[in-house]
């Protein structure tokens, strides 16, 4: 067990720190996912698509499947080409499963292959090509009209660092089209604690990122969520709409890249598109 000792600054307030951007990052418009909130909520007792993203650790697919099973969607897809996830997440299917063929194979190939294997759901629309969280969004839309399945509402999954700037791309690739509905469902939220022992996760879920990474997740989404010239807003990349960053998220950001415990991530020029 990593003992954090980088930073001097009390690691409980660490911990909240990285927890207050958890809950603003990974972000649930539903408490659950059940036809009883979808309706309550949107007025529809099943989405059009549930959409994972292959950014998520294996746990995150275990989420899906379940939403899937209790039939929350009519359709099932699954997105990810081969970027800077891919390798981690072959490397824990790998040690789960040592016959599984994960050598080359994309982000929705090892995803859908997890599923049927484990959960004995087939029928997946699959988008093998996208590499970042741009293309995920505008590939996953393309392969959704070839495929003609309509797209009026779609539950987005997501690894909950990465959730918000995924909807915001979304916001921005259907600016003209206000008839669909973006529901938010990060499939999990680790938080973090420093209470009696040493900074660890609450929970640990499979495949779940060690301490440090997280933060670095969690330090490279605020920045690229920022509307100015070094982010991913109209006034910078032009990537996503614009998001609004409340004081309280910026303040837990500042204490954060304060400890040193994590870097802010740059994006890999290989995986640009």
């Amino acid at each position: 067990m990593q003992n954090h000792t980088k930073t001097n600054l009390p690691l409980q307030l660490l911990a909240d720190a990285a927890n207050t951007l958890t809950r603003f990052l990974g972000v649930r418009d539903l408490p659950k996912l059940s036809h009883k909130t979808l309706q309550s909520k949107y007025g529809i007792e099943q989405a059009d698509v549930l959409i994972l993203f292959g950014g998520t650790i294996p746990f995150g697919c275990d989420v899906a499947a379940a939403a899937w099973k209790r039939g929350v969607a009519r359709h099932l897809m699954i997105v990810g080409g081969i970027g800077h996830t891919t390798q981690s997440l072959r490397t824990k299917f790998k040690a789960r499963f040592p016959e599984m063929d994960t050598d080359d194979k994309s982000e929705a190939e090892l995803i859908a292959s997890y599923l049927s294997r484990k959960y004995d759901i087939h029928d997946i629309l699959r988008e093998t090509k996208s590499t970042n969280c741009g293309n995920n969004v505008t590939y996953a839309l393309a392969k959704l009209k070839e495929a003609a399945i309509p797209a009026k509402s779609l539950i987005i999954m997501q690894e909950p660092s990465m959730q918000r700037r995924m909807a915001a791309g979304f916001a921005k690739e259907l600016k003209h089209g206000k008839d669909t509905t973006i529901i938010n469902y990060a499939p999990y939220r680790p938080y973090l604690t420093a209470k009696n022992g040493p900074l660890r996760f609450i929970r640990q879920y499979w495949g779940l990122w060690d301490i440090e990474h997280y933060i670095t997740l969690l330090l490279g989404d605020i920045s690229r969520l920022r509307d100015d010239t070094q982010g991913y807003g109209p006034n910078g990349k032009g990537f996503i709409t614009h998001v609004d960053i409340p004081p309280e998220v910026e303040k837990a950001f500042h204490i954060l890249n304060a400890s040193q415990l994590g870097t802010i991530r740059t994006a890999n020029p290989a995986f640009r598109s």
